[in-house]
This record gives structure tokens, sequence and C-alpha cells, in this order.
């Protein structure tokens, strides 16, 4: 679930790029780390400096480290939110639960998983029963 007082934004194709490169990785990269692993980048890599500026505003991504890169130092930089967490709040941007069937919607969102059927039921129940235990407390 995302984290309650993050504020909404949404992220442009060059900062949707690297998050997608530090959503794909457990470490911690530094700027070039991230420009070299965006595919198909058609832009300069010394753009990707105002493009993590942009994102470290947003609260996309923070700074994990300071190190030696080569002969200066350099900053690591972690996403601070999951690639999930960011789709859920662009979904909870739109969802209007008072005009929207709730069956309808999450049948929408199982069918177009890539899932077998046997595993969204296995998951379905395991929310369920993660629910029904937080209720009873």
């Amino acid at each position: 679930m995302p984290s309650e007082n993050k504020e909404y934004f949404y992220l442009q194709p060059k900062e949707e790029a690297a998050m997608k490169v530090l959503w794909n990785t457990e470490d911690a990269l530094s700027a070039s780390e991230i420009a070299q692993r965006i595919e198909n980048r058609s832009w300069p890599a010394s753009s990707i400096q105002g493009i993590l500026r942009n994102l470290e505003k947003k609260g996309a991504i923070k700074v994990e480290a300071i190190t030696k890169l080569g002969k200066s130092y350099g900053r690591l930089f972690r996403p601070s939110m999951s690639a999930n967490e960011y789709a859920v709040m662009q979904f909870l941007r739109y969802y209007q639960p008072e005009k929207s069937d709730c069956y309808a919607m999450l049948s929408s969102l199982l069918g177009s998983a890539c899932i077998a059927q046997e595993e969204i039921i296995a998951s379905l129940q395991e929310l369920l029963e993660e629910h029904q235990k937080k209720e009873d407390t």
C-alpha cells in the first residue's frame, strides 16, 4: 500500500524510464549507471542529473548513499516507492467509488492480468484472510 502522506505526482516519460531502471534492480545506482541502463535512450546521458533532481523533488527517489565514484564522489539513488505503489497512486487519482461498480473494476483488472486463474484465486483468498484478521483485531 502506498504511504498515506505521499502527494500525487505524475512521471514524465524520461522520469519513468529512470524509475523503471531503479524498480528493476535491488542495488542503489549512480546517475551514470541509471542513464546507461535505460534502453533505447535517445537523449544525452548528461540530462539524467536534471531528471533525478525532479524525481527527488517529487519524492519518487531518495539518496541512499554518497560514495566515491572514480576520482570524485557521487550519490547512489533508490526508489522511495515501488512500481505497484506508483500504479495505485495513479489509479486512486481517477477512481470514483461512488460511481464505480467494484466488481466490474476488479474483473477488469484481473482479466487483464497475465496470471493463471488459480493464482488469482489463491491471492484473493489470502487478501481476504488478511483483511479479516485486521477487522478481528
